[in-house]
């Protein structure tokens, strides 16, 4: 090599390059001949860092450390003969291996030929200046670690993750373990700490804390509840300690738990005290008193009442020293008190008790609680018949307390229409027992014979005609139980489609509500039941005055509503007439309240006669009145449809059960009615009229006419295809419904005509002159103020305001008792419950 003018060798460029390619070489061989003596070091210390050397013996350990100890010896040595040192020349070699031409060892290299051929010595110099460029672009090398090929089962990961986990939930160091289990005598190591400690652990309904024996060692008696679970651990050899327990009739030991430590548990039964004795000596000393857990009690807080649409109600009390875990309701039929007459003079069959989860508070560690139960039983066949009511409540360990022989009625839904009592008393019948199967079939056809003078309700009469099938084909088979159920469903129905009924006019509504009210006056109803009456006619009142005032922008007019005297009859006036009736009522003064109650009636019938006449804002050529014109036009086509349907479907029936034309001296129907085809025509018909009277709605009227509307002409399609199917019942239904919507969407427009009228109204007039032109309502409110929604008059009372809160409460009492309601919901309703 040639020195330079200093006399030493000139400097590598690559001396730095070549030394971390040599370190990184150097890594290399050291993870590939150490790598399983690693992995081997990890995986025992993950073992005994998790407490392998507390369950070995000190030979043991000493035996297993040695065999550790020349496994690692073995994997060293093998590492150690694996492992060669590389050398400055091979990391060059490796680092020049690298590049593309070898560049490095071209720097080196000297020509053989050509020396003193100048054209020879340029082409050298030219390759020499490229491969110094590629050499420029050296980088060191890095360490490979990859083990993948070397390690085929992967086991340096697996002692990886052993030293991970030991990391994160080991409890002591693996070094103190070993040395621990290595001591000459590791018991005499535990026994130099704490030599007992103790602990009683209550019941968990208890809610009681743990108690630590070794702050109540030698103090006065110690009073816990029975069960209470004892713990005593000693440290030391389990042969220099010595237990003696009397308090649960047993004999409890001490027993080695591991190395060093023995334990004893037992349970709190009764009195009695526990000696801990080390040696010749007591270590502790306890004296317990165990308390007994009561049983629980249960009582009624209130007789069972029922509430005003049937419900049955029943409020209890129970007591428990730590907690109601479940309470019960078992409802019997009390047959001795049993009115043995008609339907029921038969042998009733047997049924099972009525059994139903009472509802519990939230903290179920009360010492007392009062919830109540609010079940509608009114379908069930003991409704309204003397029954026994057996409360249970039970406590955490199974403790039961029962309060049985609570003789009471079993509330069930009143029904004051006569045909739909006389329905639910039938299927009270044939649900008591079989053998009135035949009785309560004839009771129907008799009821249904003629039933255009009976039944007001279509769908009523089709359901209890479909019963009557059902029953009579049962009754010839014998097969009555089988349908028992169907026909008890369907006769329920039937009964309260007859009671609540399908009543679109509001003045048939307010006649129902007052004939179900003077009823309840006469039969001594409770005051609940008068006061849900009540609440029913001020709604049927308040849509009867709607309707009033509906009927007269109808007619282009508005109206208002004077007694005889003259004077506007208010809404106030209306309002302190009913209250009075309810107050006659609650008081049991029922015969004033009848008669306040047929005043009001006749009040209502006259207020129509007084209405006087006026020039409304719209004419009645106005869009308006045509579009209200042309749905009145299509509701009385709708019903006449409706009416001559039903007269079909009653000669589909009576061709049915006589399988030819009809009984003698009764005359043929069906050749004067239409057949089901032309009926579907007419109602195809009426329902093309639907779109163009909804394209011909004026501007005010709102989404709700044109919904109503588009409702109404999807049930007319629906009727059109009934009764060209021959379903003639579900083209009846269909347009049971297509009257309805037509019904809404007249009084929907009607509203909206009435806001654009009195939004369209002038101002700036005069007070007094505003006052004398300005007209009323049937209930004395002012029509046209100009668009303003408000009143200064009260029209909810204080007292309606409490019954509707009443009304509330109890729901959300009876939803919290239906334990098959989602839990997220139960815990909504009874955290309500817990605020009031």
């Amino acid at each position: 090599m040639k020195r330079g003018r200093t006399g030493r060798a000139p400097e590598d460029p690559f001396r730095k390059l070549v030394a971390r390619s040599r370190r990184a070489m150097v890594l290399e061989g050291l993870l590939r001949a150490f790598w399983p003596l690693a992995a081997f070091l990890a995986a025992a210390w993950a073992a005994f860092a998790f407490g392998i050397a507390e369950a070995l013996t000190r030979p043991q350990m000493l035996a297993a450390l040695g065999a550790l100890g020349l496994a690692a010896l073995g994997l060293a040595l093998w590492g150690l003969r694996h492992f060669r040192w590389p050398s400055r020349a091979a990391a060059r070699a490796r680092l020049d291996a690298g590049l593309p031409g070898r560049p490095l060892e071209t720097l080196e290299d000297r020509p053989a030929i050509g020396r003193d051929d100048p054209g020879a010595q340029a082409v050298w110099a030219a390759h020499r200046a490229r491969m110094a460029r590629i050499a420029a672009t050296a980088r060191a090398l890095r360490p490979d670690l990859r083990l993948a090929a070397r390690d085929p089962w992967a086991l340096r990961l697996a002692a990886l993750v052993a030293v991970v986990a030991a990391l994160v939930f080991a409890r002591d160091p693996a070094v103190e373990s070993v040395s621990a289990a290595l001591a000459p005598d590791a018991a005499a190591n535990v026994a130099a700490g704490p030599s007992y400690e103790g602990w009683a652990e209550p019941p968990v309904y208890s809610g009681r804390p743990t108690l630590y024996l070794s702050e109540v060692s030698g103090a006065a008696p110690v009073s816990l509840p029975q069960g209470t679970r004892i713990t005593l651990r000693v440290y030391g050899s389990p042969e220099s300690f010595d237990l003696s327990e009397a308090v649960s009739g047993s004999s409890a030991r001490l027993a080695e738990a591991a190395p060093g430590i023995a334990c004893a548990e037992f349970e709190l039964a009764r009195d009695g005290s526990v000696t801990l004795r080390r040696g010749d000596g007591p270590l502790a000393e306890w004296t317990f008193l165990a308390e007994p857990d009561a049983a629980p009690t249960i009582t009624l807080a209130e007789p069972v009442a029922g509430e005003p649409m049937g419900e049955t109600r029943i409020v209890y009390r129970a007591e428990d020293d730590y907690g109601i875990v479940g309470a019960r309701a078992e409802i019997a039929l009390d047959l001795d008190r049993v009115d043995r007459r008609y339907g029921l003079r038969a042998a009733p069959e047997e049924r099972p008790a009525l059994a139903v989860e009472l509802p519990l508070p939230m903290a179920r560690t009360a010492a007392e609680v009062e919830e109540t139960l609010v079940e509608d039983f009114s379908q069930h066949p003991w409704a309204g018949l003397p029954v026994t009511i057996r409360l249970t409540a039970e406590d955490a360990i199974g403790q039961t307390g029962v309060a049985e022989g609570i003789a009471t009625i079993l509330p069930g839904r009143r029904f004051y229409d006569p045909l739909a009592a006389a329905l639910i008393e039938q299927r009270r019948d044939l649900l008591w027992s079989e053998a009135n199967a035949w009785r309560v079939l004839q009771v129907l056809r008799a009821v249904s014979y003629r039933p255009e003078t009976v039944f007001d309700n279509t769908r009523a009469y089709l359901v209890m005609r479909m019963a009557l099938r059902r029953l009579a084909g049962a009754t010839e088979a014998g097969t009555v139980p089988s349908i028992r159920d169907e026909v008890a469903e369907a006769l329920w129905l039937a009964a309260v489609l007859l009671e609540d009924g399908n009543l679109g006019d509001a003045a048939e509504r307010l006649a129902r509500a007052k004939e179900r009210l003077a009823e309840a006056l006469r039969n001594d109803a409770s005051d609940e039941e008068i006061a849900r009456l009540m609440d029913e006619l001020r709604d049927a009142t308040r849509d009867y005055m709607e309707q009033l005032a509906r009927e007269a922008i109808e007619r282009g007019q508005t109206q208002q509503a004077e007694r005889q005297q003259g004077q506007p009859m208010s809404q106030d006036q209306i309002q302190a007439l009913m209250d009075r009736i309810q107050e006659l009522s609650e008081q049991g003064r029922k015969a004033e309240a009848e008669a306040l109650l047929e005043m009001l009636q006749q009040m209502l019938e006259n207020m129509e006669m007084q209405l006087a006449e006026g020039q409304s804002g719209s004419g009645e050529g106005s869009p308006g009145q045509q579009s209200m014109q042309g749905l009145a036009d299509a509701l009385r086509e709708q019903q006449g449809l409706a009416d001559e349907s039903f007269q079909q479907l009653q000669r589909e029936f009576r061709q049915g059960q006589l399988g030819q034309g009809m009984p003698e001296g009764e005359p043929d129907e069906g050749g004067a009615g239409e057949g089901p085809m032309d009926l579907a025509q007419r109602q195809e018909a009426l329902r093309q009229l639907m779109d163009a009277l909804r394209d011909g709605l004026p501007g005010a009227a709102g989404d709700a006419v044109r919904e109503a509307l588009r409702e109404a002409e999807r049930n007319m399609g629906e009727a059109r295809d009934g009764l060209e199917e021959g379903d003639t019942s579900g083209a009846l239904d269909r347009q049971a419904e297509a009257i309805d919507d037509l019904r809404e969407g007249m009084r929907a427009l009607g509203e909206d005509l009435r806001r654009a009228e009195a939004g369209g109204d002038q101002q700036g007039a005069a007070s007094g002159q505003a006052s004398a032109d300005r007209s009323d309502d049937p209930l004395g409110r002012p029509v046209g103020t100009r668009g303003s929604l408000g009143t200064n008059q009260r029209l909810l009372p204080e007292a309606d305001a409490a019954a509707r809160a009443r009304a509330i409460l109890d729901e959300i009492r009876r939803r919290a008792g239906d334990l098959g309601r989602p839990e997220l919901e139960l815990d909504y309703l009874r955290r309500l419950l817990d605020q009031f």
